[in-house]
């Protein structure tokens, strides 16, 4: 993950530049982000990843959905589904 966040960390900067416009304008939505630049935003996070694809092939890009606070992330029922698995 945290190479991850190293990959993208130039639109997550321009994400956070932009949070406060974007969720006037398109709360709920989700965005296009490559380097500093904001695409577009799409009513579906399908739409936005077709149009990623289109634009920039294998490069990497962002999409977030344009929240007032991002989700915390919760890998835990993942990662104890194997271990919760009967033992009977």
């Amino acid at each position: 993950m945290a190479e991850e966040r190293e990959i993208l960390k130039e639109e997550l900067e321009t994400f956070e530049q932009h949070r406060d416009k974007l969720l006037k304008e398109h709360q709920g939505k989700f965005v296009l982000i490559k380097g500093r630049k904001v695409i577009d935003t799409f009513e579906s996070e399908r739409d936005a990843l077709k149009e990623g694809y289109r634009r920039f092939g294998g490069e990497p890009f962002l999409i977030k959905q344009v929240l007032q606070f991002d989700p915390p992330l919760d890998f835990t029922l993942n990662i104890l589904g194997g271990c919760l698995a009967s033992t009977d």
